[in-house]
């Protein structure tokens, strides 16, 4: 009988090895999740900065502001320069009026001397004469012409200098483009920030992806759409079960990354692939280990 104990405590042992194997799960990674760093697009002082590590933040919400003080001293500067040009046009807007008027006596004049000369009643001087007058006028009119050609490219480039300064004045005001929950906060209250210097970094951690691996010959099982199971490890010892979706399949093939244990350690080069999984609750954490099997 004490061999047979031995043999059933032998079995056992050998149960328990096989039913701990990670054999079970086909595929090996972590956990990411499509995050933004956003950026100062307006350099300058940062007045205010609402949101700190760990915070949730809404789509366009209002997360910071940088001082706007240059941009709207700026922007006074440009109102007043169209606010004169437009009053320059006015100007030659009336000597067109008023020359517009003398051109018209100048020609019924001309019409009439040319009359009279035909009747033998005026001179050619007097013809000359009046003749010189309208072509002078003519010219003068064609030169407020161009003068208001001038006034009017002037209007339109400073209203684009309105138009890009009215731009980065809004731009100073540093909102959220997505939804989700800030990681890390790379700035403070009260810095001098450059264009381009990082503000902080938003993940969307309602639906995270799990990047695993496979080899060539588990590529038949894994197609885009398909439902797999994902497992995770808890206190108690055991594995908890969730539901994904095969998102992206690589196209091509990649060394083994040093983090990842496979099945087949002797498989060199893998495939990776990212799995969807909604994450309403928040239990599954960036860089958290997961294993993926291919349901039935």
């Amino acid at each position: 009988m004490k061999w047979l104990n031995y043999f059933m405590v032998f079995v056992s042992i050998t149960l328990l090895s096989c039913s701990s194997e990670n054999g079970k799960s086909d595929a090996y990674g972590n956990i990411e999740s499509d995050d933004v760093t956003i950026s100062a697009e307006v350099g300058g002082r940062l007045l205010e900065l609402r949101i700190d590590e760990g915070f949730k933040v809404d789509v366009n919400q209002l997360i910071g502001i940088v001082d706007t003080i240059p941009q709207i001293l700026k922007l006074n500067q440009l109102k007043a320069q169209l606010n004169a040009s437009k009053a320059k046009l006015q100007g030659i807007d009336a000597q067109i009026a008023v020359q517009d008027e003398q051109i018209s006596v100048l020609k019924k004049e001309l019409d009439r001397v040319k009359r009279l000369l035909a009747d033998s009643a005026a001179t050619q001087r007097q013809l000359d004469d009046i003749e010189g007058k309208y072509n002078i006028a003519v010219r003068q009119r064609t030169t407020f012409d161009a003068q208001r050609s001038g006034v009017l490219a002037e209007i339109d480039a400073v209203a684009a200098q309105i138009a890009q300064a009215d731009d980065l004045l809004k731009r100073c005001k540093i909102v959220s483009p997505i939804s989700g929950i800030v990681l890390s906060r790379y700035t403070n209250t009260g810095e001098l920030i450059t264009v381009g210097r990082p503000i902080c970094r938003i993940a969307n951690l309602e639906t995270v992806y799990a990047r695993v691996y496979i080899d060539e010959t588990q590529l038949p099982q894994f197609t885009i759409g398909r439902k797999v199971k994902v497992l995770t490890d808890t206190s108690k010892g055991e594995l908890k079960e969730d539901m994904g979706e095969i998102a992206w399949v690589a196209s091509e093939a990649e060394f083994t990354p040093k983090i990842i244990q496979t099945r087949n350690e002797r498989v060199n080069l893998v495939y990776a692939v990212k799995v969807r999984i909604h994450n309403p609750n928040g239990y599954f954490k960036i860089g958290m280990p997961v294993e993926v099997r291919i349901g039935d």
